[in-house]
């Protein structure tokens, strides 16, 4: 099994990991429930709950180390695989002098992204939420607050800086205005810039004036995520999201934002036709946007939350598609600047596209 395939397998299938490493995020927006650990140098957003618990890889502490053992008669890999186990960095005991803890306002993804939902609710959620969104669990579990000031985010990325934070991801839940939240991420943008650290912004499809409003205040890079290309499938899981939004919003960011700096998730596994996803993925890539292939992940409270795990077979699919397209059309996702695509912990597509 080679590096990208073994990645693959730890974001589809989970790692049962000791009681005491499962402490992962339970809700949010995106692929929550994982522990981030560092496996043949990959950056790896490992799955610990629900399904997971019938995984046939385990983590074990050995001495001072920690290895993945595959306990799967028909193993995929043999030798108990050294792996690191990233730790909650100090700033976590921090806190406001207003006394709001610091993990509450912004947390550490992979081992160097800093990373928060700014406003921690959604219009959508109580008449027609996504059906894989749990924006607002994490309020409900006590782990957020409702809205990030700029100041609190500028004054907790003081502090992950020193601890080797490199970059920072701002997300929104959609507020019930023209700008969809944009205003607030410029703000919280701007704030940020003044620590030096690069910034990703998401939100849904907005006009023009307020990408550039995103770019003039700080943001680096942008994610306008459609989550999947299967229209029927987007109508069905996005009920009141509008797909036809997306293409005129991927080629205002990438006049906007450059080459390489605009991204978008695809979630597979949700039975999405693979005729569709295909043409799909091809069309965001001759559009320049970066395809970020990521397993869908069910979260508890939401519509999917008995959905089972993809298989194996079909991110490999999906994964190894998009990286052969963006091969083929030169965009390379390895000069992104900031966020998930730079961070790479929840997808396989860079390593992919790195083997070939």
């Amino acid at each position: 099994m080679n590096s990208a395939d073994l990645k693959t397998r730890l974001l589809c299938q989970g790692v049962r990991v000791p009681e005491l490493m499962r402490t992962a995020r339970r809700g949010g927006a995106g692929p929550a429930g994982g522990r981030y650990v560092v496996v043949e140098k990959m950056v790896v957003n490992c799955f610990v709950y629900g399904a997971a618990m019938d995984s046939d890889i385990w983590l074990e502490e050995e001495d001072e180390l920690c290895v993945l053992v595959d306990r799967n008669p028909e193993s995929t890999f043999r030798d108990r695989l050294p792996v690191h186990v990233v730790k909650d960095p100090y700033f976590y005991d921090l806190t406001t002098r207003e006394g709001v803890p610091y993990k509450k306002i912004a947390l550490l993804h992979g081992v160097d992204c800093l990373a928060t939902t700014v406003y921690q609710r959604c219009v959508r959620w109580r008449t027609a939420p996504c059906w894989f969104c749990g924006i607002e669990r994490s309020l409900e579990y006590g782990g957020t607050i409702q809205q990030k000031t700029p100041q609190q985010l500028e004054e907790v990325a003081e502090a992950a800086k020193k601890e080797g934070a490199s970059h920072v991801t701002l997300t929104t839940g959609t507020v019930n205005t023209s700008d969809r939240g944009a205003f607030m991420l410029a703000e919280c943008a701007a704030a940020l810039k003044r620590t030096g650290l690069p910034v990703h912004s998401q939100l849904e499809p907005v006009p023009r004036t307020y990408q550039e409003l995103l770019r003039d205040q700080g943001a680096d890079t942008i994610g306008i995520h459609i989550e999947t290309v299967d229209e029927t499938l987007f109508e069905k899981i996005c009920p009141s999201k509008n797909f036809s939004e997306f293409s005129r919003a991927w080629e205002d960011a990438v006049d906007i934002f450059g080459e390489n700096q605009v991204s978008s998730y695809i979630l597979v596994g949700l039975g999405e036709d693979e005729r569709k996803t295909k043409t799909g993925i091809e069309n965001m890539v001759q559009h320049g946007v970066i395809p970020f292939v990521v397993p869908f992940r069910p979260l508890p409270g939401t519509v999917l939350e008995s959905h089972p795990l993809p298989s194996l077979d079909v991110v490999q699919m999906y994964s190894v598609w998009a990286a052969k397209k963006m091969m083929e059309a030169g965009i390379d996702p390895f000069k992104n600047k900031a966020g998930c695509v730079r961070c790479g912990a929840c997808s396989s597509v860079k390593e992919y596209l790195r083997s070939m």
